[in-house]
């Protein structure tokens, strides 16, 4: 596990960038651990679609361009006073422009490799997002191409610091259980709900309506071993979490685990828990256990993702 908590955040010229940094640097302010890095991409204009008399001029079209780039970093700039503004120490942070930038969330993906950052994190939306739209562009590429990142997406008007956390198969619950301790421990007040949806159960333990009176009475055993077989696993992996979260500080009366059998289906029900139990972070894998590998984003995930509102969900890869 890594020491070093490292946070990529991808800014563009948006009220929606600049409210979503400021939700996300008041959260972080007192993870004293913890460097961000703020990165933004432009695309450099094109100077031959500029009038004849003036791209013929190289003076002129230089003097253009030294301005459009001096814009264009005023952007990263403005970034960092915001978040000085939450709270978050300038000595923390850091600042990249990429001023020939044609690719926000490729270049994003490819700084973090070089720079060994874990985590990228972008607001829901952007200064293009069209308004019918749930998600930015950006912010949808990242989500299918951030495989070997975690993946932060925040919704400028984050409602609550109370953090739910997805328990979903053994191995993808266990990092993001070991994550969220790394990166959210510190919110001392908040309360953590370990949360599991039991699956329906399996068909091999369905009874048939020809089964006999015995071949009932033996499926019902099997299915009642199998179910607490289950939950014992699924205890298990929350006793676990508890012990990391307790140790990181978090106040054991501040930890909740909730497991019940599935209603309308597990991302819906994690979605109910979310609005019900006032949760404004959520820490779920990217892919559950059958992680397909065609699909860059599990179908829970994905869900959630675009249903959800007021929160910040983040994605552990």
């Amino acid at each position: 596990m890594k020491n070093e908590q490292s946070v990529l955040f991808g800014i563009d010229d948006s009220d929606f960038a600049r409210h979503a940094l400021l939700e996300t640097g008041r959260l972080l302010k007192d993870s004293k651990d913890l460097h961000m890095t703020l990165f933004h991409g432009a695309l450099e204009p094109d100077v031959s679609l500029l009038p004849d008399a003036i791209s013929q001029d190289p003076d002129v079209a230089e003097t253009y361009l030294e301005k459009w780039n001096l814009k264009a970093q005023e952007v990263a700039a403005q970034a960092k006073n915001v978040l000085m503004e939450s709270g978050f120490s300038p000595e923390r942070t850091s600042t990249f422009f990429d001023n020939k930038c044609s690719a926000p969330a490729d270049a994003m993906l490819t700084l973090a490799g070089q720079k060994g950052i874990e985590t990228v994190a972008v607001a829901r939306w952007g200064k293009s997002t069209v308004s019918r739209k749930v998600i930015g562009s950006v912010t949808y590429r990242l989500s299918q191409l951030a495989n070997d990142r975690v993946l932060w997406v925040i919704e400028p008007r984050v409602t609550s610091r109370n953090v739910l956390i997805g328990l979903v198969g053994a191995e993808i619950s266990q990092r993001v259980v070991d994550y969220s301790v790394r990166y959210f421990s510190h919110l001392r007040e908040s309360t953590f709900t370990l949360f599991h949806v039991i699956p329906p159960i399996p068909p091999q333990y369905w009874v048939s309506d020809s089964a006999t009176r015995r071949e009932a009475e033996e499926k019902h055993e099997k299915m009642v071993s199998w179910l607490k077989e289950y939950t014992d696993r699924v205890r298990e992996i929350a006793d676990d979490a508890r012990e990391k979260l307790v140790q990181a500080g978090v106040p054991e009366e501040n930890i909740v685990f909730k497991c019940g059998p599935q209603k309308e289906g597990i991302a819906r029900d994690m979605a109910l828990e979310l609005q019900e139990g006032k949760h404004g972070i959520l820490v779920i894998g990217r892919k559950g256990y059958k992680n397909i590998e065609e699909f860059g984003l599990g179908s829970k995930a994905n869900k959630l993702l675009l249903a959800g509102r007021a929160f910040l969900i983040c994605l552990v890869n």
